[in-house]
């Protein structure tokens, strides 16, 4: 976390950052953030909403965010698997995939496009960044609170399938190296619905992790804005 701070107060300092959100990041796929709350806290309609300190680029995130496919691809080739069509397959893989499921540090959704295995760097990964976005809830005064993981490993067929249903699906998607997942930017779990945090907030404070976990290295980072998601591969 110290690495974190040093580099939002540094920007802060230079005057290129804003406390407690940007108000155009905020509003980025306002549709689908407005219908959240009843759905993952379902007490949330009847709940004060409470704002948390955020430190976050006042650009828009899809310009923060915005590592093309070809680097996403490219890292998936060099540490992924070999794309496969089904789980079966992955009995003959050399390299070794991890299942992941629900845990205190993230929430597996429901999957019918993909599957719930990643290669270890990339599982490591996401256990890192679920953990310290449920511990800088907690530090900035919220309650308990996860994020959802939306999308995992999918196999050639899936790819397939889901491309008949979304145009805009990548024919060759770095997901189907098991390096690769998607974290939802509008839908967060929340534990404790007598204390709800604000959408934007959740959003802005998932993106300062990121934006730390891809300064490190350690990932490529694409803003999905009719996804509703990050999508984010292991380096």
């Amino acid at each position: 976390m110290k690495r974190l701070s040093y580099i939002f107060l540094a920007a802060l300092a230079c005057g290129v950052m804003s406390c407690g959100g940007n108000a155009e990041i905020e509003n980025e796929a306002a549709d689908t953030v407005a219908a959240v709350a009843a759905e993952d806290s379902p007490a949330a309609a009847d709940t004060t909403v409470h704002r948390l300190p955020t430190y976050i680029v006042p650009r828009p995130l899809r310009t923060i965010f915005c590592d093309v496919n070809d680097l996403h691809l490219a890292a998936a080739q060099a540490i992924g698997i070999d794309p496969i069509c089904s789980l079966r397959d992955a009995y003959n893989l050399k390299t070794p995939i991890q299942h992941i499921e629900s845990c205190d540090n993230y929430t597996v959704d429901d999957l019918s496009h993909s599957l719930p295995y990643l290669v270890p760097r990339a599982a490591s990964l996401l256990n890192d960044i679920g953990r310290r976005f449920s511990d800088t809830i907690r530090a900035r005064g919220g309650h308990e609170y996860r994020i959802k993981v939306t999308s995992v490993l999918r196999t050639e067929r899936s790819v397939a399938k889901l491309r008949r249903r979304n145009l805009n699906a990548s024919e060759t998607s770095a997901h189907c190296f098991a390096t690769t997942f998607d974290i939802s930017y509008s839908r967060f779990i929340c534990l404790d619905p007598s204390f709800v945090v604000d959408q934007g907030d959740l959003k802005n404070i998932l993106a300062e992790i990121l934006y730390d976990e891809r300064e490190k290295g350690r990932c490529y980072v694409k803003f999905e804005v009719k996804q509703g998601c990050f999508h984010i591969t292991a380096r």
